[in-house]
């Protein structure tokens, strides 16, 4: 009895072992789909338009190598998986969040040139009244407003969050040109007013 027992405890044990042998091999596959969906992510911009899903998507990628280098393979599978799946959530968010920061830019450009054109007509206009060193300045501000204007809308095809970056300068030289053209505009304080005749 105990010889017929033997004889299929160990065929048993062999296969057992065999299937978890199998079963244990590393995840390549999945890690292979994994770090191809990490390379789109990152391609997409996802670590500049979707910082929150980008950084999900990182920390994922550690816990899965993490358990690879363990040889928790198991493990290693589901989260390359998921791995996967946040990959593929974040470039579909950076894809968003480029089309908003860029549709955001391009309003910004438009708004910026209207006020600059506008504020071009007002130089214009009291053109006589500035001073030597006003129109020194306001010939390099003039400069610099038209030189961010451009790099921003040639930023604006690839790096949308860059052209934004090259837009920042200009609201305050606008603010101040528009104050200083207010105060040539207004009359002076201390000129007299003229005498009414009956």
């Amino acid at each position: 009895m105990k010889l017929s027992h033997v004889r299929v405890v160990v065929p048993l044990l062999v296969a057992v072992s065999l299937l978890t042998f199998a079963c244990a091999s590393p995840p390549e596959a999945e890690k292979k789909a994994a770090d191809a969906a990490v390379s789109a992510a990152t391609a997409a911009g996802a670590d500049k338009y979707a910082p929150s899903e980008f950084s999900a998507m990182k920390a994922a990628v550690q816990k899965a190598e993490s358990e690879m280098s363990s040889k928790a393979y198991k493990e290693a599978k589901a989260s390359y998986e998921a791995v996967k799946d946040l990959a593929e959530k974040a470039a579909k968010a950076a894809a968003a969040g480029k089309a908003a920061i860029t549709a955001e830019a391009e309003k910004q450009i438009a708004d910026l040139e209207g006020r600059w054109k506008e504020l071009q007509g007002q130089v214009e206009a009291v053109a006589k009244k500035l001073k030597a060193d006003q129109k020194a300045i306001w010939d390099t501000d003039a400069k610099g407003v038209a030189e961010a204007l451009e790099a921003a809308k040639a930023a604006l095809a690839t790096d949308a969050a860059a052209a934004k970056a090259k837009l920042e300068s200009i609201p305050a030289v606008l603010d101040k040109w528009t104050a200083d053209l207010a105060a040539l505009a207004a009359p002076a304080k201390d000129a007299k007013k003229p005498v009414a005749t009956k």
